[in-house]
């Protein structure tokens, strides 16, 4: 045999056999049972619409100065900057036959307190996103779902419950792995994770009548990029593009609501069991709005027609306290 030149030879050394190759590193939750840990976070949005137009016609001079009065006082109504600080408590909760649960405590800092808000998550088998219950503090009993005398205070109950638990959810996935599917996931530079989120400008058009279908809301999807090791923590980038620009309503108020522009930004970083250490996601919106609405009753025959432009940002911070 003839031996192999040493440019080939050497080549050939240096390439990897199969149980030299580096595998991707696979995150799974492994805190133990009882695991505590406690976080401070603040989150500031700042709302100021531009571009405000309103008309009513087909009324006298003295009512279209005051709708005038009433869109400009909504208007003001709805600007300007909101802070708000809450403390962040994780807790790993007993398996129970389950990949992993753990509980999510924010407490929101408010004049009247400190309200709580809970949420439990429950891993699924092979990874993913599993499930998130939202824990009200006070859930609607038995005895008032039967009660027909409680049908108007349960409806309520419930769609307040429901607003919560969405309003959570959102929060949380700021920080919560499992929002993004990343446990049970090999890890490697440069990969991908995604989440769709709806995004709902606010304005006071909604006000302007009764609205009728709806089409699916404005949607986002959001990105978190995995960029390697640093610093001992598992790190990850967010950015975002936009899967549906507009939402049309229809009905007795008629309303379009177009994004223009959207930015999303941050970073989160995780220890290698999976536990976050910090997160920062910034956010900021353009979107256009226009509708109309004819009025009924007393004001059978008056025709509102009213557009805006909102321009809506965010940030929220996550920081480990111990």
């Amino acid at each position: 045999m003839r031996p192999l030149p040493l440019l080939l030879l050497a080549a050939a050394l240096a390439l990897p056999t199969g149980a030299a190759q580096s595998v991707p590193p696979t995150l799974t939750f492994s805190a133990p049972e009882g695991t505590l840990r406690e976080y401070r976070g603040e989150e500031v949005s700042r709302v100021s619409f531009s571009n405000a137009e309103a008309t009513l016609s087909g009324a006298d001079a003295e009512a279209q100065r005051t709708f005038a009065a009433q869109f400009q006082a909504a208007l003001r109504a709805g600007e300007g900057e909101k802070k708000q600080s809450f403390k962040q408590f994780f807790k790993v909760l007993p398996a129970e036959g389950t990949p992993g649960r753990y509980l999510w405590n924010s407490l929101i800092t408010t004049v009247d307190g400190s309200p709580s808000l809970r949420s439990v998550r429950t891993l699924a088998p092979g990874g993913g996103s599993g499930r998130l219950d939202y824990q009200p503090a006070r859930p609607v009993s038995p005895e008032a779902l039967k009660d027909p005398a409680q049908t108007v205070a349960v409806l309520l109950a419930q769609r307040l419950e429901a607003e919560l638990a969405g309003s959570h959810a959102e929060l949380l996935a700021a920080f919560d792995p499992a929002s993004f599917g990343l446990y049970g996931r090999a890890l490697t530079p440069g990969q991908t994770f995604t989440r769709t989120r709806s995004l709902r400008p606010p304005h006071p058009l909604g006000a302007l009548g009764t609205p009728g279908q709806e089409t699916p809301p404005v949607q986002v999807e959001e990105t978190l990029r995995y960029e390697g090791e640093e610093g001992g923590t598992l790190r990850f980038t967010r950015q975002a593009r936009v899967v549906r620009p507009a939402q049309v309503i229809t009905g007795a108020l008629s309303l379009i609501t177009t994004l223009r522009e959207y930015e999303l930004g941050g970073e989160l970083r995780l220890t290698r069991e999976g536990l976050p250490v910090s997160a920062t996601r910034t956010e900021r919106y353009v979107a256009d709005v226009r509708g109309s609405a004819t009025r009924s009753g007393a004001q059978a025959g008056q025709q509102v027609r009213a557009s805006l432009t909102v321009t809506g940002t965010s940030s929220l911070t996550l920081t480990f306290v111990k």
